[in-house]
């Protein structure tokens, strides 16, 4: 895929005639204004031809997914991989800064020139830089694609209303974990506080059936998973990771 701008450095629509483009560009009707992606500007008045395109934008914390399309066919698709080292880099600056100023001489400490307190709208380093990162590759396609719409994906899943789609008001408070201290309590006593391969009901520990569903960890997320989750004593346990025993 071949991306084009028009004399005025306007957006068209891409192409895939290759042999097209390599003959514009052998005689001199067009510059490589970007490799990657290829990306040409015509030196000639054309038509401004364009169909509708749709960017489709995935806003993720550590990934940006975007998308752009017409009715019948993908004309861009990228995943973007932001930065995740802001915040620890700071936190060095920080602390190598302290140590340099305490071999000097004492000095006050000063709080009325904090960031916070002299900027209104003050953000985080670490969230500006998310900010900046989705408008910058939005920009990006914008720049190369004549895009007509933008749709962002922003909306978390409601994942009790997946399980039960009639869910409402304080039923969200009152899930399978109500009455109970923790997801370890709660399949203990859902279990009968036996073993689920031998029936001991002492050293009793939870045993983790599969770590993935359907490619994501639910390490953390054991909650939305009980059913990934069986009483175990601690010899079968170690049977059980020992022999590879499917349960």
């Amino acid at each position: 895929m071949v991306y084009v701008q028009d004399i005025d450095g306007k957006p068209m629509m891409p192409t895939t005639r290759h042999g097209k483009v390599r003959q514009l560009l052998k005689d001199k009707k067009a510059v490589v204004i970007n490799t990657c992606p290829f990306t040409i500007k015509l030196m000639y008045k054309t038509s401004d031809y364009k169909q509708e395109i749709v960017l489709g934008v995935d806003a993720g914390t550590k990934h940006v997914g975007l998308s752009a399309t017409t009715k019948s066919k993908e004309l861009y698709s990228s995943e973007v991989i932001l930065r995740s080292d802001i915040v620890d880099l700071l936190s060095t600056r920080r602390e190598l800064r302290r140590t340099r100023r305490n071999r000097l001489r004492y000095r006050k400490p000063r709080f009325g020139n904090r960031i916070k307190s002299k900027r209104t709208g003050w953000v985080a380093p670490s969230v500006r830089h998310r900010i900046d990162a989705h408008i910058r590759v939005i920009d990006n396609v914008c720049s190369i694609l004549p895009i007509s719409g933008i749709i962002v994906e922003v909306a978390q899943f409601d994942t009790q209303k997946i399980k039960n789609p009639n869910i409402s008001g304080n039923e969200y408070q009152e899930g399978n974990q109500l009455g109970f201290w923790n997801v370890r309590e709660y399949v203990l006593t859902r279990d009968g506080h036996k073993c689920q391969m031998c029936g001991k009901d002492f050293n009793l520990e939870i045993h983790h059936k599969t770590y993935r569903v359907n490619g994501k960890s639910i390490v953390g997320h054991e909650l939305e998973h009980l059913d990934c989750l069986v009483t175990l004593c601690g010899d079968c346990h170690s049977k059980v990771h020992k022999y590879h025993i499917k349960l």
